[in-house]
């Protein structure tokens, strides 16, 4: 959509970004493991055996999804975990974590500041992301353009 112009800008992970645009490094992230702030099992740090017993809430924009990164980190060592949430926004993975035992693996900046959830260390090793800002070479020089992406740079800083 970039490239034939029906959109100005847009974010994407380094992995999906097409090589043929602009990019400007937004963010780096880091996943932790979230639950609401009296979870039973946070209280400590997790065992990794204990992390694959609880019950996971993922969040799936598109819809549907139950597998991810983390899936991934566990498979390379032979386990799984239990999914039994796939919720479609933000907003409805926070209530679910507030109003219930269901723990998530979630991006750092998403739960820094939500009084209702603890976040401690994934006990596994989870690669995190690059978050990229994407423009086609047609607005580069824009000036309203350049200015929309320092707009952006700033806000997320």
């Amino acid at each position: 959509d970039l490239e034939s112009g029906r959109l100005d800008l847009a974010l994407h992970t380094r992995e999906e970004a097409p090589p043929k645009l602009r990019q400007r490094s937004l963010i780096h992230e880091r996943y932790v493991l979230a639950a609401r702030h009296d979870h039973p099992d946070l209280a400590r740090p997790v065992s990794l055996t204990r992390f694959c017993e609880l019950e996971h809430a993922v969040m799936s924009p598109k819809g549907g999804g139950f597998a991810g990164s983390t899936d991934q980190a566990l498979a390379a060592l032979g386990l799984s975990r239990r999914v039994v949430l796939s919720a479609p926004h933000f907003g409805s993975l926070v209530s679910a974590l507030t109003s219930s035992d269901l723990v998530a693996v979630v991006p750092e900046r998403l739960v820094r500041n939500q009084p209702m959830l603890v976040v401690q260390e994934p006990p596994l090793s989870i690669p995190g992301f690059e978050m990229l800002m994407l423009w086609p070479e047609r607005l580069h020089r824009d000036p309203a353009h350049r200015w929309l992406r320092e707009l952006m740079v700033s806000a997320i800083d």
